[in-house]
């Protein structure tokens, strides 16, 4: 059994260690303690990454597949002047991203760069979309191949498949100046969509990619019906037959 002094020594001691802790450890920890935030650089508190998921908005890149580019097309609409089409799909059906860095580069048939068109778009969650890149000019240079690519550091943030607009009917007139008019309809209930790009893709008997054309619809209000035009500045090499719109929030 432990002596009078004993006792007296040991409760002494915890004093002493809770004055330690209390007096000098505590208040230390508090002045130099920092809470996990979401711009710390560091894995920390609820958060799934570095910064990113959790209680932070900013989401996880490593969570959410990249955006696959199903091709990159151009077609000249004068001497020396090209349009560029990418046919991306976002296949993650909850996030988007609001702006997107990407560059179009057109080769020429000795695999040489003739030109490139860099600028950003809006990446919508959970469907195809289309990227466009008018005028771009290769001068005297023929170019034969497209390649698409986007920034690498892709900000992630919740969203929702968009758009409620649907085509009821194309009509597509395949003459020397070709033009295509198409009836569409905004079926949902309450939102209006403004500045809503549309883009035609006119495919070949064996599906191959023949054609392309971009139109702005300034704004459809729900339940409305629009008629909207495509134009192409010349004949078609082949026969189209099969055509398919998306469109594309600004």
């Amino acid at each position: 059994m432990a002596s009078w002094s004993t006792k007296h020594k040991s409760v002494y001691f915890s004093a002493f260690v809770a004055f330690v802790v209390f007096v000098i450890a505590l208040p230390a920890f508090l002045f130099f303690y920092k809470s996990p935030t979401c711009s710390d650089g560091k894995k920390n508190g609820s958060e799934k990454g570095i910064d990113c998921g959790g209680s932070c908005i900013r989401l996880c890149p490593a969570d959410f597949g990249t955006p696959h580019i199903l091709w990159s097309y151009s077609m000249d609409i004068a001497p020396g002047v090209y349009n560029s089409l990418a046919y991306v799909e976002n296949p993650n059906q909850s996030v988007e991203v609001g702006s997107l860095d990407y560059v179009f580069k057109l080769y020429d048939d000795r695999g040489l760069l003739v030109a490139e068109k860099k600028g950003e778009t809006f990446v919508p969650a959970g469907r195809k979309f289309a990227v466009f890149a008018g005028g771009v000019r290769t001068g005297e240079r023929v170019p034969v191949k497209t390649t698409f690519e986007f920034n690498e550091n892709i900000e992630w943030q919740k969203g929702n498949v968009p758009s409620s607009v649907r085509v009821l009917n194309i009509n597509l007139d395949q003459e020397s100046e070709p033009k295509a008019e198409a009836k569409i309809i905004n079926d949902s209930v309450g939102k209006t969509y403004a500045s809503l790009n549309a883009f035609i893709i006119l495919y070949d008997e064996n599906d191959n990619r023949l054609a392309f054309s971009k139109t702005l619809i300034d704004k459809i209000a729900p339940g409305e019906t629009k008629v909207i035009y495509f134009t192409w500045p010349k004949a078609f090499l082949r026969k189209a037959f099969r055509s398919e719109i998306i469109f594309v929030a600004q």
